[in-house]
């Protein structure tokens, strides 16, 4: 029993010394620090990178590092490059691969750091605490990456610059909060691969989220985007094949261009997007499985390529809105579902592949009276021969002599033309009442579109009556479409005056 006591005091003495506080002048650590197995470590003075050097060479047992009271003075050796080749330090900075791969699991930064640089503390799989002080403005590229027992993540708000793949590959990370007190923007790649993180919270003041952003965060399904957000950019891959399932885009008010395959192959079900947005990139929603809805603005009047291919559980009676003049190549690739497709009149090109794989298409309806132009096997897979084609009566022949489309069955859309009202017999009457439309019908109306004469959508209304009014006083021009479809799904056109 004395023997077991006596070498357990000696043991925990021999721990005691591990715990070191040091008082230094820059490039002096080496020689305050005379026992280099200790793995605590608290410095107050000044440092500088040939301090952050000898930590990083010689204290490889260090686990818990406190240089908040510590003051990071610049140096300058050209002939003498400490980290990657650098040889100018800046004060106030971490320097670039740091403590890159070391065991640290608790670090305290200066209360007046300014920066940390490329992959600073990259590879620490054991650090488990990171807090930021309110004076950093730079966290570089990949300066915590692969950090996998970091938990939570605040960015300070006065950070003006988050670097390429930051915070990327940290698998265990689960939370990241991100409101900043000045514009600011997500870094390309910045949580990529961060498989655990489920809570994000975006402040006001993002204003764009970089390529690959939050790309393959599996866990993050639902996103916090504060009301009144300056977001005005979702770049490339942004939240591509992450477990996003709701994303309130429609509220960003300012948000202008989505990039391409940013929500790619993620579980997203319905989408709004703001009527702010001017692009929409290739593949932006490219094999969403669980998607059911989307509402694309009215200012999208071209659809780039991939952009809905493969998902085929979405549910609408009309998937391209009047005023789309342009349908990019595998747009609608593999709607397999999809029983119905109408082209509004608006269209005046259709990719390649736009179509193909829509093998229980049973109707086709082409609004346009200019045969659209189209790619390279638009239907392929699709059993053109034996689905009516529908078009106005006026243009079939020139749908009958146009290549892919002769192959359709070529039918007449059924449509009631009358200047002031719908013939009397017919299950569906509609007429101006000075300027309010009125429609009546022997069953319920599921829709009401009203379009100009150049097919741009004037209003849309959903009555689920049988008798529905629609007030045109801030229509222009006297001469209106209206396509009114009964819950039914049977479909009436009218040639209107006001």
């Amino acid at each position: 029993m004395k023997r077991f006591l006596t070498l357990s005091l000696a043991c925990a003495v021999a721990l005691a010394t591990w715990a070191v506080q040091v008082n230094t002048t820059a490039g002096n650590l080496s020689q305050v620090v005379t026992d280099n197995s200790i793995n605590q470590l608290s410095i107050t003075g000044t440092i500088d990178a040939r301090d952050f050097k000898f930590m990083a060479s010689e204290l490889s047992n260090l686990v818990s590092l406190n240089l908040t009271n510590a003051e990071i003075v610049a140096y300058n050796d050209k002939q003498s490059p400490l980290f990657f080749n650098v040889t100018n330090y800046e004060a106030g900075t971490i320097p670039a691969g740091a403590f890159m791969g070391k065991k640290l699991r608790n670090v305290l930064l200066p209360s007046s750091l300014k920066s940390i640089e490329l992959a600073a503390f990259a590879g620490c799989g054991d650090l488990e605490v990171i807090t930021f002080p309110q004076s950093l403005d730079t966290i570089g590229a990949y300066a915590f990456s692969a950090c996998n027992k970091l938990r939570t993540i605040a960015i300070p708000q006065n950070l003006k610059y988050l670097g390429d793949g930051a915070f990327s590959r940290c698998d265990g990370l689960k939370s990241a909060t991100i409101k900043p007190a000045i514009d600011f923007a997500v870094g390309k790649d910045a949580f990529q691969d961060c498989k655990s993180l489920s809570s994000l919270t975006l402040g006001q003041n993002v204003t764009e989220i970089k390529a690959g952003a939050f790309a393959g965060c599996s866990s993050l399904s639902a996103p916090v985007i504060e009301q009144s957000s300056k977001l005005g950019s979702i770049a490339e891959a942004a939240f591509a094949g992450s477990g996003l399932e709701t994303i309130a885009l429609d509220q960003c008010n300012n948000l202008v261009s989505v990039g391409m395959w940013a929500f790619a192959n993620t579980p997203l079900k319905n989408v709004a997007l703001p009527q702010s947005l001017e692009s929409l990139g290739d593949g932006a929603f490219y094999y969403n499985l669980d998607m059911e809805t989307i509402d694309l603005p009215a200012g999208i009047n071209s659809l780039s390529d991939y952009l809905l291919a493969g998902n085929n559980n979405v549910i609408t009676d009309q998937p391209v809105k009047n005023g789309v003049t342009s349908i990019g190549d595998y747009a609608f690739y593999n709607w397999d579902e999809i029983q119905e497709f109408i082209f509004p009149a608006s269209v005046q090109h259709i990719g390649t592949k736009a179509m193909a794989g829509q093998v229980n298409l049973n109707q086709v309806v082409a609004e346009p009276t200019t045969v659209p132009e189209l790619g390279d096997e638009v239907w392929a897979g699709v059993p053109q021969h034996r689905i009516p084609l529908k078009v106005d009566a006026s243009v079939k022949d020139d749908y009958r002599s146009a290549e892919q489309w002769m192959e359709f069955k070529i039918e007449d859309i059924p449509t009631t033309i009358n200047d002031n009202v719908a013939d009397a017999t017919s299950s569906v009457r509609a007429h101006f009442s000075g300027t309010v439309l009125v429609v009546n019908a022997t069953a319920a109306i599921a829709k009401i579109s009203v379009f100009d004469t150049r097919g741009v959508l004037l209003s849309a209304t959903t009555p689920a009556t049988e008798q529905a009014q629609v007030e045109t006083a801030n229509f222009t021009g006297k001469f209106y479409i209206v396509n009114v479809i009964l819950s039914d799904g049977t479909k009436h056109t009218f040639k209107l005056v006001r």
